[in-house]
């Protein structure tokens, strides 16, 4: 029982002291000679004065912080450059090129991409043996929006890419008798994940919708 009390005091005065230490920041800065006296347990240094354990808090902080900033730097880099190869095929693709045209100045946007190994371009008329070699793919990845990217299984694959890709960027171009399906392939594992930003291939969706002759397209 008197352990029990002892416990509870205990965690009432600390309760105190925390409450008191929230409302009162500046707390240390009256009493400055507290910091050099209170130790805390580090487990490679032993005890350190709370003023070591605040500094070494703040440079994991601005460590954390640089690692931030060089990740975002290094996305804004690569949207960059993805934003200037995509106006490049954009140009490629002014004068509505043929199919075949068109496929060329997409392999040629692929090849500019980092980690882009294989780019496919596939007419699905209704009445082609394609439609059908595809269809499994498109219920299964594209039925609920027009881009997928991951992994796909080998059945799922094999239509597209061989056995050196990953990892795949799909989008679906148009519907009904204009539907085309677009396909970008990494031999990354994880180069295209689920939670990857879509603006540029749908941005890229839209742009050969437009410029797709409509006779190659139905």
């Amino acid at each position: 029982m008197n352990d029990t009390l002892a416990k509870d005091k205990e965690a009432i005065a600390a309760s105190v002291v925390l409450d008191y230490l929230q409302d009162h920041p500046a707390f240390f800065q009256h009493h400055p000679q507290l910091l050099q006296q209170m130790r805390l347990p580090h487990q490679q240094r032993g005890s350190v004065s709370l003023v070591e354990r605040q500094l070494e808090m703040q440079r994991t902080k601005i460590a954390a912080l640089e690692d931030d900033i060089t990740r975002l730097m290094s996305v804004a880099r690569q949207n960059e450059h993805i934003f200037h190869a995509l106006n490049t095929l954009h140009l490629s693709l002014l004068h509505k090129p043929s199919l075949e045209a068109a496929e060329q100045a997409l392999q040629q946007f692929a090849k500019s991409m980092p980690q882009v190994h294989a780019c496919r371009l596939v007419c699905l008329q209704p009445d082609s043996s394609a439609i059908s070699k595809y269809q499994l793919l498109l219920s299964r990845r594209l039925s609920s929006d027009n881009v997928y990217l991951g992994r796909l299984n080998k059945e799922e694959q094999q239509p597209l890419f061989g056995d050196a890709i990953h990892s795949v960027a799909l989008v679906q171009i148009g519907s009904g008798p204009g539907l085309a399906l677009l396909a970008f392939g990494s031999e990354q594992d994880d180069h295209f994940q689920p939670e990857m930003d879509r603006l540029f291939i749908r941005h890229l969706a839209k742009l050969l919708v437009q410029v797709l002759p409509g006779n190659d397209l139905s």
